[in-house]
């Protein structure tokens, strides 16, 4: 299960057109997302502005998406501009959702890589495990799995995770911490479970969920 990550991707000309609020007349639909199931269940999370995949904006975007060899021709499922009020816990992005409701079907577009541009740069991370799963849910996997007897430390759960159910430290190990750094670009497969950092102020960054070219 492959991650990548590439320093500067994202052109002032495309921050500008983000920043400047341009993006907006883009945005296809926007919501506020209540967490249903995790730690903030019944809180707002973030706001998503979903963009119109035909957008300028995305149009662009592809262009340099398409020089990363890993997701070169991928097809794009789903993309936001995120702005998080709080962080979201451990879950993977194997089923991307709008409000609860699949975007694409896992047979027709096979899942390949969640990607992520920060526009916000500060103490934000996004926290990647070797674990994955053909599903979201992580209490699915907890009842799927056993405990590890190498899981993540104490030291890093309390850095990044400690607004996760710390149940669920012992069943996760960490791949990857990826640093929010604007106009930096990191991608990891779907099927990986991943979470925010904890994080006391909001952050906002473009989030695209991409599957397999067609053949």
């Amino acid at each position: 299960m492959k991650t990548f990550y590439k320093e500067q991707f994202l052109p002032n000309s495309l921050y500008e057109h983000i920043i400047s609020g341009k993006y907006k007349e883009e945005v296809e639909l926007k919501n506020d997302f209540v967490d249903k199931e995790g730690v903030f269940k019944g809180m707002q999370t973030s706001t998503q502005e979903w963009l119109d995949k035909n957008s300028f904006l995305v149009r662009e975007l592809k262009k340099y998406l398409d020089t990363i060899d890993l997701i070169k021709n991928h097809n794009i499922d789903g993309i936001q501009i995120m702005n998080a009020i709080k962080p979201y816990d451990i879950h993977s992005d194997w089923i991307v959702t709008n409000n609860q409701k699949p975007l694409c079907d896992v047979e027709e577009f096979p899942p390949s890589y969640t990607v992520i541009i920060p526009l916000i740069g500060g103490d934000y991370h996004t926290v990647v495990f070797d674990q994955g799963a053909e599903y979201k849910d992580f209490f699915q996997f907890k009842k799927n799995n056993s405990v590890l007897q190498e899981h993540c430390c104490d030291d890093d759960w309390n850095r990044y995770l400690s607004h996760c159910h710390k149940a669920d430290q012992q069943y996760v190990s960490i791949k990857k911490v990826y640093s929010w750094i604007k106009g930096d670009i990191f991608g990891f497969d779907r099927k990986l479970f991943h979470s925010a950092s904890h994080h006391h102020t909001p952050k906002q960054g473009i989030v695209i969920w991409m599957s397999y070219p067609n053949d």
